[in-house]
């Protein structure tokens, strides 16, 4: 479901015992003993920026080269590399204010061919690193056949995509691709929810998550499936067949194309049986 930063996680610190917290979904922030940093508002943005990136790479060795590419590209190199320096020196302050001169910072390292990268340690809670946590956790449950503990584990997962991945940042390059990913592994997630709901016979559930991913994504046919057969378990036959035929007809208007062969073979079913 995620990439290759995230597969590289070996520890998920608790929140409570974390001495910094960072949020990406919803409105970016970081505290330090519950208190934000940065805040009321981050003299260089590039300091947020840059440690969002760090954030999403732990560990990962990056040159001045590619980080002020990254974050300075409309720049010329001597000057974003100058930037880079800057931002780097305010960040460390950010994170640690009593750092004193010379001092190495506790999480931003260089080594001795330039090469910058993050060290989270055992100081960091991030809620990227319990998005993965909670994804694996969910899979162990439901491989062990726990699926009441898979299902509320699922939901904690929805919850966090419904707060939208750096909603801020939705014009700055360097987050896109993980932007991207998160909104497939959004749909992913709600899609494979849908289907548990309906296993489990939490069609309440399954109904509320099939109408959320319409609002979203509103050509998915597993949430009009989804809805059709909590129509027909309510023996609502009418109801499921003017779902299908309203979907049929929103295709056919605005994008000129046929459901699919499951959703066509659906309703087949249901008149056949009536």
């Amino acid at each position: 479901m995620f990439g290759s930063s995230f597969a590289r996680k070996e520890h998920h610190p608790s929140l409570a015992s974390a001495h910094y917290s960072a949020y990406l979904f919803g409105p970016f922030r970081v505290l330090h003993a519950k208190q934000a940093l940065g805040e009321p508002t981050w003299r260089r943005n590039k300091a947020k920026a840059l440690l969002k990136w760090f954030l999403l790479n732990p560990g990962e060795l990056f040159s001045v080269e590619q980080l002020s590419k990254l974050f300075w590209h409309d720049s010329h190199p001597k000057v974003a590399a100058s930037n880079l320096h800057v931002t780097l020196h305010y960040l460390r302050h950010v994170l640690e204010p009593s750092l004193t001169s010379g001092q190495l910072s506790t999480f931003i390292h260089r080594n001795r061919y330039n090469y910058y990268w993050f060290d989270l340690h055992d100081d960091w809670w991030t809620d990227i690193a319990d998005v993965y946590y909670l994804s694996t956790q969910a899979k162990e449950a439901e491989q062990q056949g726990n699926l009441a503990r898979a299902f509320a584990l699922y939901n904690q997962l929805i919850a966090y995509y419904k707060l939208t991945f750096l909603p801020e940042d939705i014009y700055e390059d360097a987050f896109s691709s993980y932007r991207r990913q998160h909104e497939y592994a959004a749909i992913q997630t709600l899609e494979h929810l849908m289907r548990l709901s309906t296993r489990i016979e939490y069609y309440d559930e399954a109904l509320s998550c099939a109408l959320y991913t319409l609002s979203i994504d509103p050509y998915n046919e597993r949430a009009v499936k989804t809805l059709v057969h909590v129509h027909l378990q309510q023996g609502n036959t009418t109801g499921a067949l003017c779902q299908l035929n309203e979907f049929e007809q929103m295709l056919q208007q605005e994008m000129g194309i046929q459901p699919g062969k499951e959703i066509m073979a659906l309703r087949n079913v249901i008149l056949n049986a009536r």
